[in-house]
């Protein structure tokens, strides 16, 4: 597999997605198989999963859910007995939770942190030995635009989501070093928000920091389809990037948020004004 000669080679290769049975997974499913690669949809929906498998030419399903260890290994086993090895690896449950940072209890916090961190984590874990063993392989990890640049008005209202989006940031890069002596490359991959049916507004009795007239604006222009999310990070591999963030004019946030000594407070304005659009 081939991540700097013009496009990702994934004939005959296999591809395995978490929670790839809808949304951005199944999206990412379609347009690998659509470059010859075998897929292995794992989905804590077991039944979608199977629905999601039989729509592709070469796929399988398998239940999953990333906070067990044990179903983690059992997965990926199945998918290497199937197809033989499992070249790339697109890490993608992930879960949210919206309302005040006061109201998010000991469980919420863990449960968000064992299914967005510990989960992803564990499937690095599941898979770096057999593609440290071949010498090759990928990792995609995927965490989010309210992480990757501060100051959006919704990051307010989903403190433990944002957290464990950071932490993905952190262990993508600690993982893209840790992996390359192996020949075992990483992306970071940040959609923005995006039309799934899983980013939701704030609740109704949460306060906007920014103007009203704002805020009641601002969602629906920055919402993207899984489609558009996808043909970045499609884009990212075919050209070798580390970072595949769909968030538009990303390059320019990301300068600013420096120049701002990260203070989300200074970005917000960029936000509030429609300047990422």
């Amino acid at each position: 597999m081939s991540l700097r000669d013009g496009e990702i080679k994934l004939t005959g290769r296999t591809v395995f997605i978490t929670a790839g049975a809808n949304g951005m997974g199944f999206c990412f499913a379609r347009r690998c198989a659509g470059r010859g690669a075998n897929v292995v949809i794992a989905d804590i929906d077991e039944a979608a999963a199977g629905d999601a498998a039989a729509r592709l030419p070469s796929a399988i399903s398998i239940g999953c859910d990333v906070r067990d260890t044990m179903q983690v290994e059992r997965a990926r086993d199945v998918a290497i007995a199937r197809f033989g090895a499992v070249d790339l690896v697109l890490s993608h449950a992930g879960m949210t939770q919206a309302g005040p940072l006061d109201r998010f209890s000991d469980a919420d916090w863990t449960n968000i942190l064992d299914l967005n961190v510990i989960g992803m984590a564990r499937v690095l874990r599941a898979f770096t030995p057999h593609m440290t063993e071949r010498g090759r392989g990928h990792f995609i990890l995927t965490s989010s635009s309210l992480a990757l640049i501060s100051g959006h008005p919704l990051s307010g209202f989903a403190a433990p989501y944002v957290a464990s989006k950071a932490a993905v940031i952190g262990l993508a890069q600690s993982a893209a070093v840790a992996l390359a002596p192996h020949g075992i490359s990483v992306t970071l991959f940040a959609p923005d928000l995006t039309e799934t049916g899983f980013a939701k507004g704030p609740p109704p009795d949460a306060a906007v920091p920014i103007a009203p007239s704002a805020a009641a604006t601002l969602v629906p222009p920055l919402r993207q389809t899984p489609e558009q999310a996808v043909a970045v990070l499609m884009r990212a591999l075919d050209d070798g990037a580390f970072l595949a963030s769909a968030t538009p004019r990303h390059e320019k946030l990301l300068r600013e948020q420096v120049e701002a000594g990260f203070d989300p407070l200074a970005m917000a304005p960029a936000y509030a004004m429609g300047k990422t659009a």
